[in-house]
Formats: C-alpha cells, structure tokens, sequence
C-alpha cells in the first residue's frame, strides 16, 4: 500500500492501522529507505526516546535482526532537532546524488522550528515523503498544521487511528493498510490480554503485596512466563515513589528488583533498585522485574518479557489505555502460541470497560473494509435540512426552508457583541479566513456557507456543529445545532463574534486582546452615561478574602461604599451610554450592545466601526472606576513570584476522562511560583494544582505577545468541560485569566488577564499599612504562650501554662490582677471543638454607662522556629478563615450560636485533657439568653479578636517590615490578607482587633 500509495500522486495523507508489536517500525523503515531514493524522507514521532529507538533501527538495529545485506540500509540517519536546523538543511541539499537520507525528529520540535517562519521555510520542499507515527497521542491541530506545512506526501501510522487523526492529517480512506487486533492475536503476531477481574487493594503497601503474590502465582501455574516483568502504572511522580518504597519493603531479601522512572527524578540507587529520570536503554537486559512509572513506560519499549501490568491508577483515556497495553502483546516467537498477557487493577470494571470500547472499535474497522468509522458532517447536515418542511409556521411567522447555497448575507442575524482584538503588523483578512475555516474543521463544525461584505472587511460562517448528547453515558447520540461566526476589521481592531466560543488568541495576527484600561473608554464620563451594575473580583491573595461581588443600582456612582473597595477589581460593567445600554468585560475584552440577536452583517460591522472610534477616541473613563483598582501597563519584570486561582470560576462543570466531577484542593490555590528550567520550551516557572488529591505540575509563563501570563499542564488539559469536550481546564484557566499574580518586582499585582495598580506604600501615613498596624495590639504576656491549647492529659480547673487559651482565661476573668487585653467579661465560655462559632464567647449585658459588649475569640499559638519573620500569612490563613467563616453569629439578625443546649455545661475534653467550657457565668441556657439580647440591642459593640501566641505574629516585625521601600511578597500577602479580613468585619459592622506579642 504505501509504494502504491506514493505513485498515485497523492493530495492527502495515507494510513497505516497496525498494531502495536506487529512490525510498524520495520515497515516505517524499509518504507523510508525504498522512498529515500526518490529524495530525503522525514520520520515524525511524538517523544525524543522514541526518536532516539526510531535512530538506531532505521541506522542499523531493524536491517542487523533481519540479517539484510548492508547495502539496504540508508547511507545517512540522524536526527534534527531545533538549533541545528541550518545545518542539518545543507547536510541534506550537499548530499551525493545516490544517498539515500532518512532524518528523525520529534513533533514537538517540528512544532517549535514551525514557530519561527523563517526556520521553517528551510524545511518546505524539503522532503520528498514524510512518515508520521503518531504513537498513541491525542493529535493536536498544531501538529497537522507543522506537518501539512512541508508540502510533501503524508503516511500516518497508529494501532488507534480514531476520528481526529483520520481529520487532521486529511486521511485518504482509499489509501489504508489495515490490520486489527484480532487477527493479529488469531495469527499469533502479538499476545492476547486478560484483565483479572479481582479488584486489588486501593492502599499503596496493600496493592504492592497483592501484585507480587498475583505474579508469583501465575509464574507458579504456567501462566506467565519465570522471567515476567510487571509494569506498575501510577498517576503521578510522588505515586510513582510511594510505590517504589512499598515494592522495595515488600520484596525484602527477594532479588526481583525494583525500578522507578519519572521525568522529575534524579538518579538515585543502584541497579536493582533504583530511581530514574530516563528509560534506560539496555531495559530489557536489566534485572528489575517490577517496572514503576507514570507514562514513561508506555511506548519505546520492545521487551517480550513484559507480561503483567498492574494499575494501581487507570489511565484517563482509552488511548492511553491501548498505549499500555501494547507494551505487553509483544511475541517472543511470532507464529507460536502464548499465553495471554495478564492485567490487574484496582478497578477492573473501568479497564475491562475501557479495553471492550477498543476492541468493538476494531471489530467495526474489520466491518467497515478494515476502514476507521466516520460520521460524515456534510452529509448529516444536508439531510437534516432535507427532512425539514418546504414551509412551516415557527415563532409566529412563515418560514421557509433554508437553502444551503444561498446567500445568507440579508438572512444572518447576530448579536451586536463582539471580543475585540489588536491586530499585528501585516494581518491578512484572507489569511485569517483561512484560519478560522480551519478551526471550524478542528472542532467539527461543518461549514453551512459564508460570505463578506464591504470588499471582506465583514466577513461570516455558518456552521453546523455535532456535539454528543451529555445525557448518555457510551452510546452515540450527536445532537446537531447552527453556529454564527462573524468578525469585522475596523482601524488597528478586530471584532470577533462566536456563538460556539471558538479559541483565537494563538491564531497569527492577533496580535492581543485589547486592553481592560482601553475597554474602560467604552463606558466614558458624561452627563447622560452610567453605570448600572459592576461585576468585581477581589485581588486580596487570602481565603478569607469574600472573591466576588455584584452591585446594581440606577446610578452606582451616586451609591454607597464599601470598605476595600481598592483591593477589587472591575471585571464587567454595564451602563447606559447616550441612551444605549452597553456590557463590557473587561478580562474577555468583550462589549455587547442590546439583547439577542438582531443585527445583520451590515449592522454588525457598522457597530463595530462605531465602537472603534471611541476606542481610539479614548475618552476618560467614569469616575467610578477611580475607586478601584486601576489597570496599568504590565511592569519591566513580569516574572510570577505568587498566584491565586479563583477555583470558583473554573471548577463548574470540569470532568475527568471518566465524566465524573472532579474536586478541587481548596487548600492549595494559593501558592509561591518556582523556577524550573526543566519546563516545556519557554516555560520555565511552576505551582501545582491540587484536584482529586492529586497534585498536577502547571507551568507558567510572561507572554510578551499577548500581555497575559499563560498555563500549560499536561495535567490539566485532560480534564475536559461538560457541554464543550474540546476545551480542557487549561484552556478555560487561560481563556477565563481567573487568577492573581504577584510579580517578583511586587509593582503591581496581576488579576483576570490585567496588571492593576495598588497601594504597596505599606509605610505610607495613613495608607493600607498604618490601618493594618493600627489593628495591632502587642501583648508581652503572649511571648510565652507557644501552643493554642497546650498539652493536657488529665482533668484540670485550667488549661496548660504555655498556652493561649489559658491567658485568654486568666485575663478576662474578672478580678484578674492585670487586664492586658481590656476590661473583663462577666459572661465567659470557651466554645472550641465540634460546632463552634469561635475558641472563646465572651458576653457583658452592660450596665449603667456600660454599653453591651460580644466579642469572639479565636487564638492561636505556635512554638519558634528556624526562619520565623515573624509577619506571616500562612501563619494567618486558618485562622482569618475561622473569623471569616463565624461573622454571621455577630449579626443581629443571623442564626443561633451552633451546638447542643448543654454543651457549655459539658467539659472541654481532648486527648485526656478536661476542663470546664463554662469559665464565667450559670448555665449555658442563662448564657445563651444572654448573647441573644446583647446581640439583638442596636447598642453592643460587637467585635472579632485575635489572640496570637509565640512566633505567629510580632507587631515590631510587622512595622519593620512595612517599613521597607519594597515589601517582600510574603509581607504583602500578610498585609492583604489581614487588610481583607478587617475590610469583610468591617461589611457586617463588626470590629476586628488583634492581639500579638511585641
């Protein structure tokens, strides 16, 4: 097939379907070296191990095991990669005429020279075939584009050529060489798989010893061979460590051997037990027999001896799963007959699901003419239009039907609303058409029609797009819906509308979305303006911080404040401009004028021209947006030091590859930002995402082009959207810019896909940072209260010495001998564990001039330690979260305090340790009564404490600190984060007070 298919002057690619084991190295090779005499021949795989396996076969190894002459073999094989691209083109074009060169490569180093025109164009023309070998990958378009690019026939190979390589790659289906897997198996070319049905232990240590126990016994009765080797398959590289440690303890003396790899590792041990960034070359002479991993072990590997897998955790796609599995079916003795590769898990229904789905794929290609089953858009769309009525009477007027090569130009209707892009230098309108017909390919979107107006300044599509029905959990059901897509280049902008939320930002010649300080024009001051209704984020890094906000009013400006209103930022706006009324959001770039969709192409681009003049016009913006913080130009340095994710603005609707929701680390959404060289090309900072307790790398980068820092997570991007399977998390994170980044400069802060400006004066009188101090009170008495609660294991009438709640006891208690931390209480309970509204109530019904006084407590100690600053925010973050979270008991007309009636009669009891809850007063129904009436009267002061202990917090550090021309990020955090939980206090007009050491 593949000669033939060379000699039929092909315009599409070709396909070779085999399994994996069954030769498609061989092929690849004796295929390049026949084709390199017509001229040089690329060789495309997904990963540079693979690259460097493809090197040595297609050089020597494959030609050696099949005892060809020398002469077969290609007079030159090496591999290209990026920096050498110069010299490896003029190696080529100075070849003699007779040698035959076969080159390698990555995809990801094609995809990096095709960033760069001018390094790609040496590539162009270059080749006279190109061999792609997908390996099991998910394809990305990038990749077709890069390869499509080279302009020279295209063969794909894959054992799982599903929808999207068929699409991408413009697969000719007259051009497939097919060979399934079950006649693969039934020729005894590959072995066959049995998945045990036994779920193993879901415990590290347990699941080690049932696989070692499992493989010993299929060793024992002759259903796996003495020298099988197990790959372990886990879902991270601290899984991948964990079971190391449990193997190596559970084997003991055994010399079985144990090897871990990750790309994340150092080398570390010796042969037999050891831990490896790589896959050693010599694997399959090596002695480990259990062979731990995340992905690493899923394609490069030709070792017959691998027989068993074990899934401690499944694989998020089907793909992968077939990827695995190929590891296992390679024959020793092609021809003869073995047994059956075993697989265990931990969950054997969802593998033995997985593997069923792949095999009735592959019983459908025997069906289908060894052809890979396709719906075809086109003809879904033409028939569905054919089964509509000539006429019909819908939403109160005759229709008719709709012909699909008219002209839509007077038909079309859209919403006046539109993102708007900066355009780069050289932008072409056509080019870009081009782009975006792609696009609509990639995501399954059959074109309906277009058209332009205006000589194709205004330029739409519509499309019809097939979308699996969410309702069903395997079968197929594609529920069809007609996308608009129309865009208008109007001055130095672009306006863009998509009812199907198509991704441009990496599309050439956008050069950026416009920015939210240009956006804030588009609501100007004027007389006959305003603003109605604000969207804000908080830019506050701490959990305590309340994320978002909505106001609406007639007029906002002449409304009311709010306490830390110049910590939040503008995200959308709506308002009446000259009568009209107009939405801007500001982190999309997006304005929206009026409701639904009524304007035609040539309203459409008459609006967009209209709003680019006042763009350019720039009026000011209204006043209003004063109060807030201000967007700015980003800063010289724009390296990440810290970021925030706003989880609540992602986490709706993310699935994993299951379809199950997944659940976010709430805990771990806040965090420093770490260089590491080691990250994907110019990605070279990293946090982590917590999801499923899993913690996933992200890598972060300053992208100078579009002015937004952007994320990439393998990770991440196989967490998908409902509704929209093609858009993973990663892609909303960068679409939706939910986060805030602190810049290592700490000049400004970073939020929803803008740099604002804000007071990092924090030794500014009267500023941000004399309020937080003045919250301050120091307190020597605390120095020595290092604990919160002290260790007591016995009754006693007081908690221990060394800690906190004891000087909270002791101190307001009336007739104490000091009152370090004010007047006393008549009314005192403690109210720690269980359901609590705080460590401490405190209650004075007040008396004579005495006003009513509430006040709740929550402490906390902490011993020092190497490296306390004394000024810490991750000290602060529980215990803001505890002031945060109890609010709603101050308020007067909130719910009762929590717990059972009898609870403060009770002890307080933990670990042994038991102390009486009631410190001051009767009973605790007498207290609660008491509470309820101070709370209720207009009169009480109402009030929130800190009480900090030991190392947490020092009131000199703090003022030294703030007092530096550049406050360190971690004081910044600490700064925002007490100003933030004083400013939510402040909301419900309760005071906040904060008692430290000195």
């Amino acid at each position: 097939m593949c000669l033939g298919y060379f000699a039929s002057t092909p315009s599409k690619g070709a396909l070779v379907q085999h399994p994996t084991g069954t030769g498609k190295t061989g092929i690849m090779a004796v295929t390049g070296c026949l084709r390199a005499v017509e001229g040089p021949v690329l060789i495309i795989c997904p990963s540079a191990a693979l690259a460097d396996q493809l090197t040595r076969e297609v050089g020597s190894e494959f030609w050696r095991k099949v005892k060809a002459p020398t002469e077969w073999k290609p007079e030159m094989v090496f591999q290209l990669l990026p920096k050498d691209i110069g010299a490896a083109a003029d190696r080529i074009t100075s070849r003699a005429p007779a040698e035959r060169v076969v080159v390698i490569t990555t995809v990801q180093a094609l995809q990096q020279i095709h960033a760069t025109p001018t390094r790609y164009a040496r590539l162009v023309g270059l080749f006279a075939s190109v061999l792609f070998d997908e390996g099991h990958r998910e394809p990305a378009p990038a990749w077709a584009r890069a390869v499509r690019g080279l302009k020279a026939p295209t063969i794909l190979f894959s054992a799982t050529p599903f929808r999207n390589d068929i699409k991408l790659f413009d697969i000719d289906l007259d051009h497939v060489a097919f060979l399934s897997f079950h006649d693969a198996v039934d020729r005894h070319l590959i072995r066959n798989i049995t998945i045990d049905p036994t779920p193993l232990p879901s415990s590290v240590q347990e699941f080690a010893g049932a696989v070692i126990a499992r493989r010993d016994q299929a060793i024992a009765d002759g259903s796996l061979p003495p020298n099988a080797k197990v790959i372990v398959r886990a879902n991270s590289a601290d899984g991948v460590r964990d079971l190391f440690d449990a193997f190596k303890a559970k084997l003991g003396n055994r010399h079985d051997g144990i090897l871990g790899v990750h790309n994340r590792f150092k080398l570390e041990g010796d042969t037999g037990a050891q831990l490896r960034p790589d896959v050693p070359n010599d694997l399959a002479a090596r002695p480990e027999r259990f062979l731990i991993h995340q992905f690493m072990l899923t394609e490069g590997i030709d070792d017959p001896s691998c027989t068993m897998l074990a899934l401690f955790e499944p694989f998020s796609t089907e793909r992968q799963l077939v990827q695995q599995f190929g590891r296992l079916t390679r024959h020793p003795t092609p021809g003869t007959v073995q047994a059956p590769a075993l697989v265990v898990t931990t969950m054997p229904d969802e593998v033995a699901r997985m593997w069923g789905g792949f095999l009735s794929f592959d019983r459908i290609c025997m069906e289908n003419g060894g052809k890979p089953p396709l719906h075809a858009g086109k003809e879904v769309l033409e028939k569905l239009v054919e089964a509509l009525p000539a006429v019909d009477y819908v939403d109160g007027r005759f229709r008719t039907r709709v012909e699909l090569d008219g002209d839509f130009t007077d038909e079309l209707r859209v919403p006046r609303s539109a993102l708007v892009f900066e355009l780069g230098d050289g932008f072409d309108m056509d080019a870009f058409q081009g782009e975006i017909e792609e696009r609509l390919y990639e995501m399954d979107r059959i074109e309906a029609g277009n058209g332009g107006i205006d000589d194709g300044a205004c330029r739409f599509h519509l499309s019809l797009a097939l979308t699996q029905s969410r309702f069903l959990a395997e079968t197929l059901f594609l529920s069809p819906s007609l996308e608009a897509t129309i865009y208008s280049k109007s001055g130095s902008h672009l306006y863009f509308y998509d009812s199907g939320g198509l991704f441009l930002d990496e599309v050439k010649g956008l050069k950026r979305r416009a920015s939210a300080a240009q956006m804030r024009s588009l609501l100007a001051e004027g007389a006959d303006n305003r603003i109605t209704q604000l969207h804000l984020k908080n830019t506050d890094l701490g959990p305590a911080a309340l994320r978002s906000r909505s106001q609406t009013a007639r007029s906002l400006a002449r409304a009311g404040v709010f306490m830390g209103e110049h910590l939040n930022v503008v995200t959308r706006a709506t308002g009446l401009v000259d009568g009209t009324r107009r939405a801007v959001a500001f982190t999309s770039s997006r304005v929206r004028e009026g409701e639904g969709a009524q304007a035609s192409p040539a309203d459409f681009h008459t609006w967009a021209a209209q709003v680019d003049t006042e763009l350019h016009a720039a009026k000011p913006a209204a006043d209003l947006f004063g109060r807030f913080a201000l967007p700015i130009a980003a800063p010289p340095i724009t390296v990440p030091a810290n970021i925030l994710i706003d989880i609540d603005d992602v986490s709706e609707g993310v699935r994993d590859a299951a379809g199950a929701p997944v659940e976010f680390d709430t805990n771990d959404v806040c965090q420093d930002i770490v260089p590491d060289p080691t990250g994907p090309e110019d990605f070279k900072f990293r946090f982590s995402l917590k999801i499923n307790g899993k913690s996933n790398p992200v890598w972060i980068k300053w992208d100078k082009l579009k002015q937004k820092y952007w994320l990439r997570s393998e990770e991440l991007s196989k967490f998908k959207i409902v509704g929209s399977p093609r858009t993973s998390l990663t892609n909303r994170l960068n679409q939706r810019q939910p986060f805030r980044i602190l810049p290592q400069n700490l000049d400004a802060i970073y939020a929803f896909g803008q740099f604002y400006s804000i007071d990092l004066k924090l030794a500014a009188a009267g500023g941000t940072g004399a309020l937080v101090l003045d919250l301050l009170t120091d307190v020597a008495g605390l120095t020595a209260r290092t604990t919160e609660k002290g260790n007591l294991s016995a009754p006693a009438t007081h908690w221990p010495a060394d800690s906190v709640f004891d000087y909270i006891d002791r101190a307001l208690t009336p007739g104490a001998p000091t009152t370090p931390l004010g007047p006393t209480f008549p009314l005192l309970i403690c109210d720690d564990i269980g359901q609590e509204a705080a460590d401490f109530i405190c209650v004075d019904k007040g008396s004579g001039s005495n006003q009513p006084r509430i006040v709740l407590i929550a402490a906390k100690g902490k011993k020092p330690a190497k490296g306390d600053t004394g000024v810490s925010a991750s000290d602060l973050y529980d215990v803001c979260g505890q002031v945060a979270k109890n609010l709603a008991y101050l308020k007067a007309d909130t719910q009762a305090l929590p717990g059972s009636l009898e609870k403060w009669d009770k002890d307080w009891k933990l670990n042994g340790g038991e102390v009486p809850r009631m410190r001051q007063g009767t009973t605790a129904q007498a207290f609660r009564t008491a509470f309820t009436a101070a709370r209720a009267n207009p009169a009480a002061t109402r009030e929130m404490w800190m009480i900090l202990g030991g190392a947490i917090l020092s009131k000199k550090a703090a003022k030294r600190e703030f007092a530096r021309a550049t406050p360190k990020a971690h004081v910044l955090q600490f700064h925002h984060l007490l100003l933030s939980t004083y400013s939510t206090c402040q909301s419900v007009g309760v005071n906040l007070r904060i008692f430290c050491v000195p």
